[in-house]
């Protein structure tokens, strides 16, 4: 059974999904119930569930939007392709505090030049915060989008204490 449930977290309310075998998706829980699952459904072929979900996969999704470190969770990434398997893979091993550009991910993915697919692949993260995106900034310098919003993204990195070319990010909290 696939089921999702709802967590309150520093930084918005979220839905966390997830299969036998992890979370397989996470997303703010500002839209409809309905249209989460018509998503969940289109990205996976089975309907989930509103239900209880592991207390441990809540608190990882809460200590993580908190920028602390969180116990390592299952995370279950089917029906992705092996190129955004590989460079969520490779993003996954970008450390708390730490930035990486798109180029440099591209590089690590194994697509050097593929930056503009990395864009997409970091847009189709099912699974943010816990796979951290939000890590993930232009060559040409500022901070770049986020599906969760760049508030969000800026407060993260804030609360990972992640510098930018040498500087610290000033944190507009919802602002």
């Amino acid at each position: 059974m696939h089921f999702y449930s709802e967590v309150e977290t520093e930084i918005g309310r979220f839905r966390i999904a997830c299969s036998p075998k992890g979370i397989t998706m996470i997303s703010l829980a500002e839209g409809s119930r309905i249209a989460f699952e018509a998503a969940y459904r289109a990205r996976l072929g089975v309907q989930a569930q509103r239900g209880e979900i592991p207390g441990n996969y809540k608190s990882a999704v809460i200590e993580a939007a908190a920028g602390r470190e969180y116990s390592a969770v299952p995370i279950d990434l089917a029906g992705l392709s092996e190129f955004q398997l590989k460079v969520l893979k490779a993003l996954r091993r970008v450390p708390r505090g730490k930035v990486c550009t798109y180029a440099e991910l591209a590089l690590k993915a194994g697509r050097p030049g593929a930056a503009r697919a990395i864009g997409n692949a970091m847009a189709r993260n099912p699974v943010p915060l816990l796979i951290p995106c939000h890590r993930v900034v232009p060559s040409s310098g500022g901070i770049g989008n986020f599906g969760l919003g760049i508030w969000r993204k800026r407060e993260l990195l804030n609360r990972e204490a992640a510098r930018i070319g040498g500087q610290s990010l000033v944190s507009p909290w919802k602002g």
